[in-house]
C-alpha cells in the first residue's frame, strides 16, 4: 500500500520561530525568497521596505525550500522569484498590496504585541468585515467602506470607531498590511477592549475611477493636488449619516472615535476640526499636521499623537503635540523607535484601541 503524499504547507511557522517556506515547481531552474525577514539587520530606514533575498532548494518531488533561522516576532512580507520573475505565495491566502504590487505575508507571534497578528485559536469568536458603498449626490462619487463588526448583537450604542489610509492605501490596507481584523479579534478575547464598530473607508480622489481599480502609490501621488482639496473631507458628514443609518446607531460623540495615518491623519484633523463635537478620542500616527489642522478652542476631544523616533516626519509630530499643548487640549504623545512603515502603525493602532472611550490623563508616553 503506497504512502499517502502530505499535502505541501506555505508559509510554515516552525516552534522555535523561523519559517520555511515552500514552492513546488518540477521545472523551475532556479527559486528564490525575496523578504524582510531575511535583512542581515534591522531596516531602521524612516519609509522601510527593505527586502534580502535567499536560495531555495528542490527536493526529489520537486518542492524548493527554505527555512529561515529563528526570526523576532513581527509580520513579514515575502514573494518568490521563479527564473527570475516574482510570483507570489500560491499556498497562502494572507496577502497585503505594498506600494506598487503584492505581497504575501506571515505572522510569526512570540511576544504581547506580535501574538496580536497570528489568526485567533479555534473557538475564538471571531467578527466580521462588510462592505458597504456610499453614493454622495453633491460629489456624484460612491466611496466604499469595509467595516469591522464585533461578534455580539450590534445594538444601537456600540462604538465606532473610523480608522483612515494614508496615501498609498485605500479602504483595504488597514486589513491587510494592518491587520486590523486580527488585532481586534485577539483584543476582544483578551478582554483588553469593548465590542466597537470599526469603519475603514477608502480617502482616496480615485474613488471616481470607474470600474474601481485597486489603487497604489504612484496613482495616489499624481492625485495628491486632488487629495489636498477636501473632497473626503466635505463628504465625510454624508458618509457618517449612512453608516449610523445602515446600522442603526445612535451612539453619542462618547463613543465615537477617529484615527488616520500619515495623510489620513491630517484627514482626520481636519474632520475634526470642522465637525467639532462629532468625535471624543482622535489618532494621528505619523502625522503631518500644521496650524490649519488644530482643533477648535471648545472642542473637548482627546487626542493620541503617535510617531516614531526614525520617522521622516518625527518633528512634524513633536510640533504638532507642542501645539496642541498651548490651546489646552488634551494629548498623549507617543514616541517609538519605528519609522513610517507599518510595524509602527500596527503598534499605533493597539495602542489607540485599549485607550479608546476611558477617562486618561495628558502625559507622554515612551516605547
Amino acid at each position: 500500500m503506497s504512502a499517502v503524499a502530505q499535502p505541501i504547507v506555505s508559509p510554515e511557522v516552525n516552534a522555535d520561530g523561523s519559517v520555511t517556506f515552500r514552492y513546488s515547481h518540477p521545472k523551475a531552474v532556479t527559486v528564490r525568497v525575496r523578504s524582510d525577514c531575511l535583512l542581515r539587520k534591522p531596516d531602521n530606514s524612516w519609509f522601510g521596505g527593505k527586502m534580502g533575498t535567499a536560495k531555495m532548494h528542490r527536493d526529489s518531488a520537486g518542492v524548493w525550500e527554505l527555512t529561515t533561522p529563528p526570526l523576532a516576532p513581527e509580520l513579514y512580507q515575502y514573494r518568490f522569484i521563479v527564473n527570475g520573475i516574482y510570483r507570489h505565495d500560491p499556498l497562502n491566502r494572507d496577502s497585503a498590496y505594498v506600494l506598487l504590487h503584492q505581497e504575501s505575508i506571515v505572522a510569526v507571534g512570540g511576544n504581547p504585541q506580535a501574538d496580536l497578528y497570528v489568526e485567533p485559536a479555534a473557538g475564538t469568536l471571531r467578527g466580521h468585515l462588510d462592505t458597504l458603498d456610499c453614493y454622495d449626490e453633491e460629489q456624484q462619487v460612491t466611496r466604499r467602506m469595509v467595516v469591522y463588526v464585533p461578534p455580539v448583537a450590534v445594538t444601537e450604542n456600540l462604538p465606532v470607531v473610523w480608522l483612515l489610509h494614508g496615501i498609498s492605501g485605500d479602504e483595504r490596507v488597514w486589513t491587510e498590511s494592518g491587520r486590523a481584523f486580527q488585532i481586534l479579534d485577539n483584543l476582544l478575547a483578551a478582554g483588553d477592549i469593548r465590542p466597537m464598530l470599526v469603519v475603514m473607508p477608502d480617502c482616496n480622489v480615485i474613488s471616481k475611477i470607474s470600474p474601481k481599480k485597486r489603487t497604489n502609490l504612484l496613482r495616489n501621488m499624481f492625485c495628491y493636488p486632488d487629495l489636498q482639496m477636501g473632497d473626503f473631507e466635505k463628504a465625510f458628514p454624508r458618509m457618517h449619516d449612512f453608516l449610523m443609518q445602515h446600522y442603526g446607531l445612535t451612539t453619542d460623540a462618547g463613543h465615537r472615535a477617529i484615527a488616520g495615518l500619515s495623510s489620513g491623519a491630517k484627514q482626520a484633523a481636519n474632520i475634526v476640526r470642522d465637525n467639532p463635537g462629532l468625535f471624543s478620542v482622535v489618532g494621528l500616527f505619523s502625522p503631518v499636521l500644521g496650524k490649519k489642522q488644530l482643533p477648535e478652542a471648545t472642542d473637548s476631544a482627546r487626542y493620541m499623537v503617535a510617531v516614531g523616533r526614525n520617522d521622516l516626519f518625527y518633528k512634524k509630530g513633536l510640533r504638532f503635540a507642542r501645539r496642541l499643548d498651548k490651546t489646552g487640549a488634551s494629548y498623549v504623545l507617543y514616541e517609538s523607535e519605528g519609522g513610517h512603515t507599518w510595524r509602527s502603525w500596527r503598534v499605533y493602532l493597539t495602542e489607540f484601541l485599549i485607550s479608546l472611550f476611558r477617562e486618561e490623563s495628558a502625559g507622554s508616553v515612551t516605547e
